[in-house]
């Protein structure tokens, strides 16, 4: 069974410190809830991730929308398009092919870990971020 929501859906790697900062950075600038958020390892995340038969699902934030889903730079786009001017000017790297976007996209998510570490416990959330989670 497949959640049901009117908002894109992000499913982030909830022990990646550098997702921590990309779901904090979407909590901040996005202040009309566009989005619904969702750690992977959640119940909700793995049966999202198996519904739609993802493999290696922490190699990469993806976003639900409707049927579609994204993964690796285009999820990165979809979001920033999404969060308005400023970051929508993002969409410009939609110009560069998909290939080279996404090997950048899989060497920075390789070595995510070492870089930016890896987080044992949650923040815990306001009553106005917890309307951004499923």
């Amino acid at each position: 069974m497949i959640l049901q929501t009117h908002c894109p859906i992000i499913l982030f790697d909830g022990q990646c410190n550098l997702c921590h900062f990309c779901v904090q950075f979407i909590l901040r600038f996005d202040k009309q809830i566009t989005f619904k958020l969702c750690p992977m390892q959640s119940d909700k995340g793995e049966r999202l991730l198996k519904a739609y038969k993802v493999k290696d699902p922490l190699s990469s934030m993806l976003v639900i929308d409707n049927i579609q889903l994204y993964k690796q730079s285009d999820a990165v786009l979809f979001i920033a398009t999404q969060l308005g001017f400023p970051f929508s000017v993002a969409k410009a790297f939609k110009l560069l092919p998909k290939g080279f976007r996404d090997r950048i996209y899989d060497w920075v998510g390789r070595h995510r870990y070492r870089f930016f570490g890896k987080r044992t416990q949650c923040k815990l959330l306001t009553e106005k971020q917890k309307q951004h989670f499923l």
